[in-house]
């Protein structure tokens, strides 16, 4: 049951990511909620596969486990921590934060024995220790179709691509850390422009498709 909440949860900021539906972001950070209370081991760290309330369990539902190996599915802790590490990036939420991390503390000692095995578990240690940055365009004229496929052409891992109408570039329709930058930006409803955030922090508004590539290999490895 952990990976139907870490998976659904994923989906839903894969698809706040692809339309900018902020709806879509709330429904994620619901789920997450909802998979900490159930499944995370406040003792020792990581999250059990099924619910802890269950007082009767058949078979293998009664042994409690801490899947972190793919089979071939990917695992439901390295994916639980990806979620965690996701939405941390638009809150800053240092408990899940703290969460995702020690999570993958847990195998991080036998990791390279699971070879290929470990493969979603690499892909969140790698996101743990890379800064997170957003790119967000505003526009809908042919500048932000440059603009994109700019910072397309630049991805980064760690870094999340939106792209805004001009009017959703209000605080109700962005996540907390957006919220508190995009809306006070200088410039915003002149023309369409790109703007790189990390944190709480943003760069200055660009027009220019090759100034913003520059932005974004410029920010922090």
């Amino acid at each position: 049951m952990l990976e139907d909440y870490a998976f659904t949860a994923n989906a839903c900021l894969d698809a706040y990511e692809a339309t900018a539906d902020i709806t879509y972001y709330r429904f994620a950070d619901r789920i997450a909620a909802r998979m900490q209370d159930k499944f995370w081991d406040a003792q020792g760290g990581g999250f059990f596969d099924s619910e802890r309330s269950i007082e009767q369990k058949l078979g293998v539902l009664g042994t409690p486990r801490k899947p972190f190996q793919d089979s071939p599915t990917p695992a439901g802790n390295p994916a639980a921590a990806i979620l965690l590490l996701r939405l941390n990036a638009y809150d800053h939420n240092q408990e899940i934060h703290d969460r995702a991390t020690r999570t993958l503390a847990l195998l991080a000692d036998k990791a390279s024995q699971y070879g290929i095995f470990a493969a979603t578990y690499g892909i969140a240690v790698v996101m743990l220790q890379l800064p997170h940055s957003q790119v967000v365009i505003l526009g809908e004229d042919e500048t932000a179709d440059q603009l994109y496929a700019a910072a397309a052409g630049s991805f980064r891992f760690g870094q999340t691509l939106l792209r805004l109408k001009k009017d959703q570039a209000v605080a109700q329709n962005l996540p907390p850390n957006l919220a508190t930058t995009i809306p006070n930006l200088p410039g915003l409803l002149q023309k369409s422009v790109a703007v790189v955030c990390s944190g709480s922090s943003c760069q200055p508004p660009t027009s220019d498709p090759n100034h913003l590539a520059q932005l974004i290999w410029s920010q922090p490895k």
